[in-house]
C-alpha cells in the first residue's frame, strides 16, 4: 500500500472505525445510529481512552462529528451498507463489515483508502474537523437550497425557553403521556414538565415521567447538567428524560446511564428534528419532508406564569 499508515500520525477520527465495528456486531450487524453513538462512547470511557468534547463550528462536539465521519469511510469500503439499503438513521454491518480486523493498522488503511486525498496521496486538509456528512451519506444539499432539517433546526432555536417547553410537552402528548403538567421554572428544581405513561390498554398501570428542556445553540449539555436533573427526580418518578436544541457531552452520555443510577434518556437535536418528523408535529412527510412553519408560531411566543400560591381562593361556608 503505497499510502503512509503509520498510526501515531492518523486523527483521532480513525480510532472509531474499529470501534463502530465491533459495536454493531455486538449489536447483532445492525441499529439505531444514536445507539451505536452511545455505544461507542461507553467502550472508549470504559477502555479508559479520552474524548475530545470540543465544540466545533459546525455546533458539534468534535467526537461526534469524528463518529459521523469514520461511518461515511466505513460505508465508502463497503463495510456498512448505504442508508438507502440499511434505511434512514440505521447503521448496518455488509459481510465485509462481519469478517475485517479491528485492528489500527486496517483502520488507517481504511481511512486512507477512502478519505479525499490530494494528489500527492496525503489529506489536503482532515475532513473531520468539517461538518459531518448527512445520515444519508454524501447526499448534500444542492447549492441555494435549503434542507428540511436545517431548517428545522433554525426554527427551534428560534423559540421561546417556554415555547420550547411546550413543544416538548406536545411531543410527549403525541407519544402517549396523559395528565401531563408543564411546570416551567417556577419552584420545578429542574424539572419542566411531567406526566403519566400508560403501560396497558385500560390505563390501570402507568409509570411517572419528568422532562427537561434546555434550548442552546452554542454550548453542548454537561455531566452536571444530567447529575443536577437526577438529582430533581423524586422517589415517584420512573423515568427522566432531557431534551435539548443542541447535544450531549461525551461525559453527559456517560452520566446517563452510569452504573447504581437511575437512567436519564438524552435528546439531541438530531433526535429531536426525527422525533417531529416521525409524530408529525410541524412535519408534512409526504411526499418529501416538508417544514410547516406555522405550526412552529405558537412557541415562538413566550407564557405568563403566575405562582400557584398566589391564586385567589374563596372560602366556603
Amino acid at each position: 500500500m503505497s499510502q503512509n499508515t503509520d498510526t501515531q500520525k492518523l486523527p483521532e477520527v480513525v480510532r472509531f472505525i474499529p470501534r463502530i465495528l465491533a459495536t454493531l456486531r455486538e449489536m447483532n450487524g445492525v441499529a439505531k445510529a444514536a445507539a451505536v453513538k452511545a455505544a461507542v462512547v461507553q467502550a472508549i470511557f470504559e477502555a479508559g481512552e479520552p474524548v475530545n468534547d470540543q465544540m466545533l463550528s459546525s455546533g458539534v462536539p468534535k467526537y461526534q462529528n469524528d463518529i459521523y465521519w469514520a461511518r461515511m469511510y466505513l460505508v465508502n469500503a463497503g463495510l456498512l451498507e448505504p442508508s438507502k439499503v440499511a434505511g434512514h438513521g440505521v447503521w448496518k454491518l455488509t459481510p465485509g463489515g462481519w469478517q475485517s480486523p479491528l485492528d489500527m493498522s486496517t483502520a488507517a488503511a481504511i481511512y486512507y483508502q477512502t478519505a479525499s486525498t490530494s494528489s500527492q496521496g496525503n489529506k489536503s486538509k482532515d475532513e473531520a474537523d468539517l461538518p459531518a456528512p448527512s445520515g444519508d451519506d454524501l447526499q448534500h444539499d444542492l447549492e441555494g437550497t435549503v434542507n428540511w432539517q436545517v431548517q428545522l433546526k433554525e426554527i427551534l432555536w428560534s423559540l421561546s425557553d417556554q415555547g420550547f417547553e411546550h413543544l416538548c410537552a406536545a411531543i410527549m402528548t403525541a407519544n402517549g403521556l396523559d395528565q401531563i403538567k408543564v411546570t416551567g421554572k417556577s419552584g420545578d428544581k429542574g424539572i419542566d414538565g411531567m406526566g403519566l405513561m400508560s403501560l396497558d390498554d385500560a390505563g390501570l398501570v402507568s409509570i411517572r415521567v419528568a422532562w427537561q428542556c434546555k434550548r442552546y445553540t452554542n454550548t453542548t449539555v454537561s455531566s452536571v447538567e444530567v447529575r443536577n436533573f437526577r438529582g430533581s427526580l423524586d422517589h415517584k418518578t420512573d423515568h427522566g428524560i432531557i431534551f435539548t436544541t443542541s447535544t450531549f457531552t461525551a461525559e453527559a452520555m456517560k452520566e446517563s446511564v452510569a452504573l447504581g443510577k437511575a437512567p436519564v434518556r438524552l435528546v439531541p437535536l438530531d433526535q429531536l428534528i426525527e422525533m417531529l418528523k416521525k409524530l408529525k408535529l410541524g412535519v408534512v412527510s409526504e411526499p418529501e419532508p416538508t417544514v410547516v412553519d406555522a405550526f412552529f408560531e405558537q412557541y415562538r411566543k413566550s407564557w405568563p406564569s403566575t405562582p400557584f400560591g398566589s391564586l385567589p381562593f374563596s372560602t366556603l361556608s
